[in-house]
């Protein structure tokens, strides 16, 4: 085992960019996006062990990034502070995304004593009334001032870290306040301010909310997006904003190639989306339609090596499809036409060339298409 790893590490000083860690599944929030609010029943709520965490702790070495978050709130795990501490330790690089309803004080300054690099705080949108309306449970005035209370005890200790940005998920129903969010970033004084997707649709609720499309835009959509830019610019925010076009691409923004998800139970998947912790196959609306897809581990790292899941034959094919997509060029011209029915037009330009299709669980997933 030992020698494999030194083998990697010899080839490659950090063969990983991350280890995602699914360290809770656990929330006190009743999100409007969130699969636990659709699978409450199904649900597995748990903490990950220090045990579990400990085996893949073992590992560190070979990722330069440790990212605590899954499905759950990762501060709901009582060891979550040791969790950090372990991370860095080994040296890592360590983030977390969270919701902010256990940001106290104390919990702050923990974080900066730890050594945290990055921090993600999770809105639902620029005003209380569209925050609390998606985030059921969190309160806006409140979360705001959690945030700032980080990042002025961040300065007062003279440190330059954690970074601290905002995440805020575009929605049909807030799109046109969105810009009144880079103010907001600018007097607190956010490294960046993140607008994403809601890349995931368990329901058919979710698939209402979207503010992505398949082929219609909505110009006052990506108006607001240019205004966010702008006004960015204007007050010095950094603004990086999801596209509003679902268009396939070689490689998602997942990367399987480079990351590993560790699920709270210690299983080994390509990706947050390839394993949700609910009972049962893992539904998805994708145009407009439901799927179901498996779930899809390779592995566990609590009774099998680290080294001996990756070098597994079903992992290395999953993984050669995206290696094969990545070499050579790439004609997306005819993305969503497989699923739509529709039949493309000769435009008279010749395929660049043909790629390996999607693998069949990653097809109905709007991260392989760009979102």
């Amino acid at each position: 085992m030992f020698k494999k790893i030194s083998k990697i590490l010899k080839s490659k000083r950090h063969p990983f960019e991350a280890f995602q860690v699914e360290v809770s599944t656990y929330c006190s929030l009743e999100c409007q996006m969130c699969p636990r609010t659709f699978f409450a029943e199904k649900w597995i709520f748990q903490n990950m062990s220090m045990e579990t965490y400990k085996q893949i702790q073992r590992h560190f070495g070979l990722t330069k990034w440790v990212y605590l978050q899954g499905w759950g709130e990762p501060l709901e795990n009582e060891n979550f502070m040791e969790m950090v501490s372990l991370a860095k330790e080994a040296q890592r690089f360590v983030g977390v995304t969270t919701n902010g309803v256990h940001l106290t004080e104390e919990t702050a300054s923990r974080l900066l004593d730890e050594g945290i690099d990055l921090v993600v705080v999770s809105f639902g949108g620029a005003t209380r009334e569209s925050h609390e309306a998606l985030r059921i449970g969190s309160d806006s005035d409140s979360l705001v001032s959690r945030v700032d209370r980080l990042i002025r005890m961040k300065h007062e200790r003279k440190m330059d870290k954690p970074v601290v940005k905002i995440s805020v998920i575009m929605t049909r129903l807030n799109m046109a306040e969105l810009p009144e969010m880079v103010p907001l970033a600018a007097k607190l004084g956010l490294d960046e301010l993140m607008v994403t997707n809601i890349d995931y649709l368990p329901r058919e609720q979710c698939n209402m909310l979207r503010a992505f499309h398949h082929e219609s835009p909505t110009e006052a959509f990506q108006q607001s997006l240019d205004k966010m830019h702008k006004l960015g610019k204007e007050l010095g925010v950094t603004v990086r904003t999801y596209p509003l076009k679902a268009e396939e691409v070689p490689m998602c923004e997942a990367n399987p190639l480079r990351n590993v998800f560790f699920s709270v139970d210690g299983a080994v998947a390509p990706c947050v989306y390839l394993r949700i912790p609910k009972k049962g196959d893992i539904s998805r609306i994708f145009l407009d339609e439901e799927y179901e897809v498996p779930q899809t581990i390779f592995g566990n790292i609590n009774n099998g090596d680290f080294q001996d899941i990756w070098d597994g034959e079903s992992y290395k094919k999953f993984r050669k499809v995206y290696t094969d997509r990545l070499k050579g060029g790439f004609n997306i011209s005819q993305t969503l036409d497989l699923f739509s029915g529709s039949v493309p037009s000769d435009t008279g330009q010749e395929t660049v060339r043909e790629i390996p299709p999607l693998p069949e669980v990653c097809r109905t997933c709007y991260k392989a298409y760009g979102l």
